[in-house]
């Protein structure tokens, strides 16, 4: 499930990529104002309580008159989001701010406008005709006066605790992604961590997105409004997937049918606003229904869990971390209300959230990692040879079955073309009882060694026996197996020159599997093991009578 969710993902991820850059490229709002005369160096006030408003015809006016000296070299900052923007000083037209394209592209996005003011519009009236994109759109109320570069300190000064905080949630998750590509491996996919990070990466983007700090410097209100968008939409897939990974029933459908519920709504609300039928905004709604299903499921799943008491103790800390991040977003939204400031509290409780939740799935996926690898050394001592490092008789007798092929025609199972070769190492019990097991090891390391090197290209070695190997190779041609038997005797002959305590020689033996004579492999595998002890008959006879 998760791999076609990924590819899904991804396939969606650069769709919207592409359409974030083919919006900013194409429809781009522009901006016209005068030129500014030289700055002074008098301190950034609030204007927002200055500025008298009313509304005409859905277009909001704000206005006020000019102080009488100073305002050569003044600006006065507005933050719009979503607006159209005309600025006349005395019926004279300053400042517009307007989209590229209406019909494709109904937002200007999220801009900062800085309306530079001269010497000789002292003590005239000044006025901010805004009209909203969207029928539901509202204008803000965040007017600056001073010079540009104080504008933009104050500003920045009044942001710069959420936005630093935003910072370190990213920082977070580049902390995590680079452990995950340093110490983690594909064996750890289902502790959710590779999730977990892409969310965390997409939400310090949205998040930075929302600070509207960059747009200070660079003229990309509407890529910032799209990323905006584009990250909201995105990051609830991983966070569900990660999510997912804690719970002990992530088989069951509800989770299959929020991913791809969520893959169709991120995909039809893009390309609506590529076919130029509704802004990303305007369709906002369908992915807040696909939020409250997601929260429905997620509460239905964990009741389940609950009632069967499946809950694990991610899981319940998961719940505690969320809690925590709702009370503080709750009271930064009760701050606003009381004393119109934004306090980053609700930064510090997802901050709270990523750095808690981070180390949990990275202990979790270090627990996960040490069992794989637990995992993998019980498997290779099941089936590999722990003297000689090839595979085992149990190993052996599993991967016989692996010669068999189901014909797609009848059905019917039959063995490919195999050869197989048998081993025996001659006087390994003089060795041992002459010598010791020492040297007896020595001579089976050392002849093991020879043969997976000869036939490694081609098949698997494996000892069957005390001083007994086999291999399995497909077949090729008979002249290959007078090769490998070539390299053989003259490993042989080379190790023969070290002057063993033991004269070293290996018996031989090979049959080709013959449907005609074969019943099974193992018909085969007697008639290697007869022309071997045939092979190891002759060389005793060759000894005796030199």
């Amino acid at each position: 499930m998760d791999k076609k969710i990924t590819r899904t993902y991804l396939m969606i991820t650069v769709l919207g990529i592409l359409c974030t850059a083919f919006s900013t490229l194409v429809f781009q709002a522009y901006t016209y104002s005068r030129e500014s005369s030289s700055s002074t160096n008098q301190e950034a006030v609030s204007w927002t309580d200055r500025m008298q408003m009313k509304v005409q015809n859905g277009t909001y006016l704000f206005s006020t008159t000019l102080p009488q000296e100073g305002t050569d070299g003044m600006v006065i900052a507005y933050d719009t989001s979503h607006m159209i923007l005309q600025v006349t000083i005395d019926d004279e037209i300053v400042y517009t701010l307007k989209t590229g394209a209406d019909k494709w592209m109904k937002t200007t996005g999220y801009q900062w406008n800085f309306i530079p003011l001269m010497k000789e519009d002292g003590g005239k009236k000044i006025l901010f005709r805004v009209r909203p994109a969207y029928q539901d759109a509202k204008p803000k109320g965040g007017f600056y006066y001073g010079t540009r570069s104080q504008v933009e300190h104050t500003i920045i000064k009044e942001r710069l605790p959420k936005f630093f905080i935003t910072c370190l949630i990213l920082i977070s998750s580049i902390i995590l992604l680079l452990y995950t590509v340093v110490i983690t491996d594909k064996r750890d996919e289902d502790s959710g961590l590779g999730h977990f990070i892409v969310f965390a990466i997409m939400l310090g983007i949205w998040m930075i997105c929302e600070s509207q700090i960059l747009e200070l410097y660079i003229p990309c209100g509407i890529a910032m409004v799209m990323m905006d968008h584009l990250m909201l939409m995105l990051m609830s897939l991983p966070f569900l997937l990660f999510l997912r990974s804690m719970y002990p029933n992530r088989e069951n459908p509800l989770w299959k049918f929020c991913c791809y519920l969520n893959c169709f709504v991120v995909t039809f609300r893009i390309l609506l606003q590529l076919l130029g039928l509704y802004d990303l905004r305007e369709t906002l709604w369908l992915t807040h229904i696909v939020l409250c299903v997601f929260v429905a499921s997620i509460f239905a799943l964990s009741i389940s869990g609950i009632t069967k008491k499946e809950m694990t103790k991610q899981m319940k800390l998961n719940i505690c971390c969320v809690l925590i991040l709702l009370a503080a977003v709750f009271v930064e939204l009760l701050e606003y209300r009381l004393h119109n400031k934004s306090a980053p509290i609700g930064s510090i409780g997802f901050l709270f959230y990523i750095v808690v939740m981070g180390l949990s799935s990275v202990k979790k996926s270090h627990k996960m990692l040490e069992q794989a690898k637990e995992s993998e050394l019980y498997r290779k001592l099941a089936f590999v040879d722990e003297l000689t490092g090839v595979y085992n008789r149990t190993a052996f007798k599993r991967d016989l079955n692996s010669c068999l092929v189901t014909d797609e025609k009848t059905q019917e199972q039959k063995i490919l073309p195999t050869v197989l070769y048998m081993f025996d190492l001659n006087d390994l019990k003089k060795c041992n009882d002459n010598f010791g097991h020492e040297y007896g090891d020595q001579y089976i390391q050392m002849i093991s060694s020879g043969i997976r090197k000869i036939f490694e290209s081609d098949g698997n070695c494996y000892r069957i026996g005390g001083d007994e190997f086999c291999v399995i190779t497909p077949f090729t041609s008979k002249t290959a197996i007078s090769e490998r038997l070539k390299c053989l005797n003259a490993y042989v002959a080379e190790k023969r020159q070290l002057d063993f305590v033991v004269p070293i020689s290996v018996a031989a033996g090979y049959a080709v599997y013959d449907p005609e004579i074969d019943a099974t492999l193992e018909d085969t595998m007697r008639r290697a093991d007869d022309m071997m002890y045939q092979d190891k008959q002759a060389q005793k006879r060759a000894k005796s009578f030199p």
